[in-house]
Parts: C-alpha cells; sequence; structure tokens
C-alpha cells in the first residue's frame, strides 16, 4: 500500500482577535497602523479573526473588503470572522472568510425561569483531570513554537530570539528567555512568567503583553517574575 500524500492533525494556533465597534476607512487603517508600530515584531504576519459581535450596524461587502485590505497592509492575515447578521455571515463566506457565530450570550440573572418539578439528583459528573506539564529540555531556536495546552510550560534550556512559548498555565524558563513568551492564552488573567534571566521580545498575561523596550526598565538580565495586576502587566524581582 503506498504512504499517503498528507495527514490532518490538530493543532493550536495562536490568533489575535480584532473587536470592531465602527468603521470610518480613514480611522480604521491610521488606527492600525500606529497599533502595529508599537509592536512590529508581534503583530506582523499575526493571523488575525475579525469579531463583529459588538458592531454597530452592517458592513457593506466595500467595506469588508477594505478593512480585508487593511489588514493585509499592515502584514495581518485575516481569515475569519466572528459574529453579526445572517447576510453578514453570507458577506463574510463570499469574500472568503471563515465565519462563525456569536457565543451564545449569558442568561439574566434576575431572570426567573417558571417553576417546573424537581428532577432526582444525578451523580456528579468526575471532575475534569488536567494536563501533566510540559517539559522541554532542549533549546527553542528561532522560528520555533512551543505550546503547553491546559496545562504548565517549564523550560529547561534557553528560548532564543525569534521563539515562542506559550502556556494555558504559567512558564517557568531556567534558561536565558529571549523570545516571546504567552502566558494564560486561554484568558487565564491568574498565569505568572518565571524567568532566572529576562531578556525577552514580548511577554504576555491572558492577552496583554509588554515589549522588549518596557522589559528593559525592569530586571532586564535578571530573574524576574511577570504577572498581570489590575489588567496591567508587573514585573518584580525574583
Amino acid at each position: 500500500m503506498a504512504d499517503p500524500c498528507f495527514q490532518i492533525k490538530g493543532t493550536s494556533v495562536t490568533s489575535m482577535v480584532l473587536d470592531l465597534y465602527h468603521y470610518q476607512s480613514d480611522e480604521f487603517s491610521r488606527t492600525l497602523a500606529q497599533k502595529v508600530q508599537t509592536a512590529p515584531l508581534f503583530f506582523t504576519g499575526s493571523p488575525l479573526f475579525l469579531n463583529l459581535a459588538s458592531f454597530n450596524g452592517e458592513l457593506s461587502k466595500e467595506q469588508l473588503q477594505e478593512i480585508i485590505k487593511h489588514c493585509q497592509s499592515q502584514g495581518f492575515q485575516l481569515f475569519g470572522c466572528k459574529g453579526g447578521s445572517e447576510p453578514q455571515a453570507k458577506l463574510a463566506k463570499d469574500l472568503g472568510l471563515v465565519h462563525l457565530p456569536a457565543s451564545r450570550a449569558r442568561p439574566d440573572k434576575t431572570e426567573q425561569p417558571p417553576e417546573q418539578e424537581p428532577e432526582p439528583a444525578a451523580s456528579p459528573a468526575p471532575e475534569a483531570t488536567s494536563r501533566p506539564t510540559r517539559i522541554i529540555e532542549r533549546p527553542v531556536r528561532s522560528g520555533q513554537q512551543i505550546y503547553a495546552e491546559g496545562s504548565d510550560l517549564i523550560l529547561l534550556a534557553q528560548v532564543s530570539e525569534g521563539a515562542e512559548v506559550i502556556a494555558d498555565g504559567n512558564i517557568h524558563a531556567y534558561g536565558p528567555l529571549r523570545g516571546r513568551a504567552l502566558a494564560g492564552v486561554r484568558d487565564n488573567p491568574n498565569a505568572r512568567i518565571f524567568c532566572q534571566q529576562l531578556e525577552a521580545e514580548l511577554v504576555s498575561i491572558a492577552g496583554h503583553f509588554v515589549l522588549n523596550d518596557t522589559l528593559r526598565d525592569s530586571c532586564w538580565k535578571q530573574p524576574a517574575q511577570i504577572f498581570l495586576q489590575d489588567d496591567s502587566i508587573e514585573i518584580a524581582a525574583l
């Protein structure tokens, strides 16, 4: 039997989400360019998802085409959108974008459900077991991406410039941390980054990030911990 010519696997790729509230072409283009200039190494080439759940109104075909062009001109790869009306979803698909429905709204806590007959108590579902901590013993080289899904990430060797280490939980780096480190990527604001030698290009906790120029002012090339406090990244010596 001949070897298969391809294989389909599940993977996890970090992507940016752009929450669009209103749209005016010049303002959008200018603001997007300014945002990219704050972190060109972080944003350029990043996959981007357009969230229309909070958009006021309807985007026309011409407007959505403009948004795609603006994003491409800044190096983003806009691959899909989320939310919006049915016509908006069809328009996105016609332009080659993936479309996902908006997340279901949470029920109003003040709304009282109708009374129902009590049902027999069900056996409690078994608790989901957390994944074991991922341990990387070899250096993480430029261009490599390491992801610890559902767990902490422990790095026993250096992380080179241009490398990316990602974890749903905490990140522990026992060698020089020179690449990008993103902890708590699935909205875990309690995650932290611990490192023995802070030289990172970027660090991020639950989507909040700071860049190399800011990091150089705090614990540069020293042991440090990075955490989130009041929606702000804090850096403290270890």
